[in-house]
């Protein structure tokens, strides 16, 4: 039903159309993250077959989603709008050696308005700009974002390559297992690196990851209040989109200092998109607020 609303607006709605002689053509890969940013967030989404899967929150709407190719695919569309009505479209193609995982648009990328119905070349000139889009490089990439979050996203990186610290720090579901390897601490920032792991033979496609700060339970029938914690999405690291059949993958949730009593817990909660195999991992304050690094 998303997608039949989504092509009903792309065909009835009038758009103010850019120049668009070519697609911006955005590289995906399978074992890899690429992130797409936007001005807005993402309203609906629509990939045009199932080689490519494009991940975004639908719960809470955000800026940004994670595309992902499967092996061998073919050449693909993609289409965005986001809530300010503005629709982007995108040629997307697989490649094994995606060199650029982060791709940033200011709006001037847009085919098209939702409802809009003129729009004046002197506007576009104004703009100056280029309305194909353009890939970010290292360069870009460092100059959109502070070097701070730069910073973080390199050292969540280097996290997901060390050795699992925590051992026994995990909880499994019907094959499913969701685990805390790492905790670090760094410029007034906690890094929690998770891994799950799918030992079943079905795709598990995350719905969404939250955290809770939650007060410990004095007994099974005793109520207790969730707080929930919002990670810096800027500097956090490959969050989770698709883990795939008899596979592993790991992230890096960013938070400002994150410290707890001894009578809370954080609660990380998994949630399958269109499934039930939901997890519930409790972290003490002995874990939170000791971080192995």
């Amino acid at each position: 039903m998303k997608y039949l609303h989504l092509l009903t607006i792309l065909c009835f709605y009038c758009f103010s159309v850019n120049a668009q002689n070519e697609s911006f053509v955005i590289e995906a890969t399978t074992d890899k993250n690429v992130f797409l940013f936007f001005p807005s967030p993402i309203s609906q989404a629509l990939v045009g077959n199932h080689d490519f899967h494009f991940g975004y929150n639908t719960e809470t709407a955000q800026n940004f989603g994670v595309l992902k190719a499967s092996a061998n695919a073919d050449e693909s569309t993609l289409h965005i709008i986001t809530q300010n009505q503005t629709v982007y479209s995108f040629i997307v193609k697989y490649n094994p050696q995606v060199s650029v995982f982060e791709h940033f648009f200011d709006g001037s990328e847009k085919v098209g308005q939702i409802g809009a119905r003129e729009q004046t070349t002197e506007v576009q000139t104004n703009k100056g700009l280029n309305a194909l889009g353009r890939k970010i490089t290292d360069a870009d990439y460092k100059e959109e974002i502070t070097s701070s979050s730069s910073t973080d996203i390199d050292f969540a990186q280097e996290l997901v390559e060390r050795k699992d610290y925590f051992k026994t720090l995990f909880r499994r579901k019907n094959d499913i297992v969701l685990k805390v390897t790492n905790i670090a601490y760094r410029e007034d920032k906690t890094f929690i690196c998770l891994e799950v792991i799918n030992d079943s033979p079905l795709d598990y496609d995350v719905n969404f990851v939250q955290f809770n700060k939650v007060a410990k339970k004095s007994s099974h029938k005793a109520n207790y209040q969730a707080i929930e914690i919002k990670p810096l999405l800027k500097s956090s690291h490959a969050p989770f989109v698709r883990i795939e059949a008899m596979s592993s993958s790991k992230a890096v949730y960013v938070f400002e200092k994150l410290a707890i009593d001894n009578n809370k817990l954080i609660h990380i909660e998994m949630n399958e998109l269109n499934g039930e195999r939901n997890l519930v991992l409790p972290v003490t304050h002995r874990n939170i607020n000791n971080p192995n690094l």
